[in-house]
């Protein structure tokens, strides 16, 4: 019950973050918020005990993110967003998949190049994790969270592309950073075993100022 009460405060100082930021937008006209979503393609870089050929799986990302102009073209880029991850694996002949929830905030440096509609962005990106399943089969789920830890940190880093005003797309890389296996459950598992979630993800992304 304590993880779920710590997801529910999460999400409350989400909707904080949200509307002081729209707040502050409209004191500020150097603050740009988007509502964003899409689709990540995610996998596992894994080794030791979890030693399966990963194979990808989609999921889902969504959420809220805000840029500050610094100086020229560059800007600070934060947010927070629900971000989903997993892998597919195959055990002898049955197929099985991972799924892991996160809530996450990512500190990011942006770029804008002058006069072009796109823009880099890259940095770390701070997670919670939600839960984590295991489902051996399409009826079946089950809860694994304990093996993991619950803060997770990762570098992502990707490309935007500004289709108008007010509309644009992201093209995006992220993978944490060393293993995020709990410790306690890892030390008793062979020494070079790892997990670490990556994904392409591709958003949309609307602007909520004019």
């Amino acid at each position: 019950m304590k993880h779920y009460q710590i997801s529910l405060l999460l999400s409350l100082f989400a909707l904080l973050l949200v509307g002081s930021a729209v707040y502050a937008q409209k004191k500020s006209n150097g603050i740009n918020i988007y509502l964003g979503g899409g689709v990540n393609l995610s996998s596992a870089s894994v080794a030791g005990y979890y030693d399966q050929t990963s194979e990808s799986t989609s999921r889902f990302s969504f959420g809220f993110f805000a840029d500050k102009k610094i100086k020229g073209g560059l800007s600070a880029r934060s947010g927070f967003f629900y971000n989903g991850l997993g892998r597919e694996y195959a055990e002898g002949d049955k197929s099985l998949q991972d799924e892991f929830n996160y809530f996450t905030i990512p500190l990011q440096a942006k770029y804008s190049f002058k006069e072009s509609p796109f823009s880099l962005y890259a940095g770390p990106q701070f997670s919670y994790l939600i839960n984590a399943t295991s489902k051996p089969d399409s009826d079946t789920r089950l809860l694994m969270t304990d093996n993991f830890q619950r803060l997770n940190v990762s570098a992502a880093g990707g490309l935007l592309c500004a289709f108008t005003s007010r509309f644009s797309m992201g093209f995006e890389y992220q993978s944490s950073i060393g293993s995020n296996l709990d410790k306690e459950y890892a030390d008793n598992l062979p020494s070079d075993t790892k997990y670490q979630p990556n994904a392409y993800s591709l958003r949309a992304f609307y602007k909520l100022s004019k």
